[in-house]
């Protein structure tokens, strides 16, 4: 009797610690930059009352708030429409406003990899002011990519070394569409 109860105990108890095995997780490597698929625009905005004059989708008073100079060259050629505002007397501040009206979904074409600008690890998606955008921080300047609708966006680039040019690159972006939303 006592060679069967231990050998039912022995069949009720646990198995050994060896031979549980728990899995390791493998580590998910998070891929640099911003997603292949772009995220949806929530609140498509219509900028087409700028098409003719780019450089009010940021006023002469945003850029004296800021302290930037007034001096501006507007133009419109087919695919897009720019502003850019600069002191020839003083390169070091130097941005440009591009408003993409061509149906051209330059904010999903940047997302899919297909046009070179926006490719790079040190892109990232943020958002601006409710809009879905692209930071590009680079060595000299700053840019940020908005969508406003799958036809629609704007890109800023921004550079002035005295200030954190993409912190500044991204006001801008949050003015610009205040006034595209009006």
């Amino acid at each position: 009797m006592g060679i069967t109860t231990l050998l039912l105990l022995a069949a009720c108890s646990e198995p050994p610690q060896a031979d549980r095995t728990t899995a390791t997780p493998t580590p998910t490597r998070i891929r640099p930059g911003i997603p292949t698929i772009p995220p949806p625009i929530p609140r498509p905005l219509d900028a087409s009352k700028f098409r003719d004059r780019p450089c009010d989708l940021f006023t002469d008073e945003q850029a004296a708030a800021l302290g930037y100079p007034l001096e501006k060259r507007p133009g419109v050629v087919p695919e897009e429409s720019y502003c850019v505002r600069d002191s020839l007397a003083d390169v070091t501040v130097d941005y440009s406003i591009w408003y993409r009206h061509d149906g051209t979904d330059l904010f999903a074409l940047a997302h899919r990899r297909e046009t070179g600008e926006w490719i790079g690890d040190a892109s990232v998606s943020i958002t601006v002011e409710g809009q879905p955008a692209i930071k590009r921080p680079g060595a000299e300047h700053c840019a940020v990519l908005i969508g406003l609708s799958t036809t629609e966006s704007i890109k800023i680039y921004f550079q002035d070394k005295k200030v954190d040019f993409c912190d500044r690159a991204v006001r801008i972006a949050e003015d610009v569409v205040r006034n595209v939303r009006g």
